[in-house]
């Protein structure tokens, strides 16, 4: 897969790829061959894990809150997370194998629903976020805001079938998404713009059981953050 954004241009970023299952109950006795599963790929260094009643998780790093990457095992459900994501492609192989070291112990999956979010911060050519801001405000009809209370800030929500979307712009310091989503340790600071984009398929009108369909939500979930990203560049 082509990278879709020059990195150069990208300050925070984070994918997940999360699928929702009917219940492997037999999860419970299989929690500690699936983390072995896990370390024997040899991705993360240090790895971390913890085992709960119904659920494992697995983190790099010394401390959870500052992982770059984290994966959830539960009953319904395997989330992989990463701010770290080199190329597109390296982000996708890893869930793949990953899936492979769950599905190994726990057997085939029949998926409820795939879905795939992208969260990200993106530098521009404007180094004052009250600029960047007025830029932005400009592309709105002057309906959406009343003229008693002066904007300091914006995020705008769009949802569409099987999906949505929120863009705004970002402050260089304290700036509630990126202190939100992105820990503290590896956070870049910058004005710019943020995207988050979650998108999603269901088997109401029939399996989704194929992989294929996984990458292709990945997929989708990465031309709507170009589009965005390259509208949001013109600005």
């Amino acid at each position: 897969m082509k990278e879709n954004i020059d990195s150069k241009c990208i300050g925070n970023r984070k994918f997940i790829i999360e699928l929702r299952f009917d219940h492997k109950v037999t999860l419970s006795d299989k929690k500690g061959a699936i983390i072995e599963n896990i370390k024997s790929l040899n991705f993360y260094n240090p790895l971390h894990w913890e085992i709960g009643v119904a659920n494992a998780t697995l983190w790099d790093g010394e401390n959870k809150e500052d992982a770059r990457n984290i994966i959830n095992i539960e009953l319904n459900r395997l989330c992989v997370i990463s701010n770290k994501v080199d190329t597109i492609e390296s982000f996708f192989n890893r869930f793949t194998k990953i899936y492979d070291c769950v599905e190994k112990e726990l057997g085939n999956f029949n998926i409820r629903r795939i879905g795939c979010r992208i969260l990200g911060t993106y530098k521009t050519d404007s180094q004052k976020f009250n600029s960047f801001f007025e830029k932005i405000q400009k592309g709105f009809p002057s309906q959406f805001y009343l003229q008693d209370f002066p904007a300091t800030d914006l995020l705008f929500q769009l949802n569409y079938k099987n999906g949505m979307y929120n863009i705004g712009p970002v402050k260089e310091e304290n700036d509630a998404f990126v202190e939100s989503n992105f820990p503290e340790l590896h956070r870049i600071k910058h004005v710019g713009f943020a995207i988050d984009t979650d998108n999603y398929l269901t088997n109401e009108k029939g399996a989704i059981n194929d992989r294929k369909l996984i990458k292709d939500t990945y997929i989708l979930s990465l031309s709507v953050e170009k589009k965005l990203f390259d509208n949001l560049m013109t600005i």
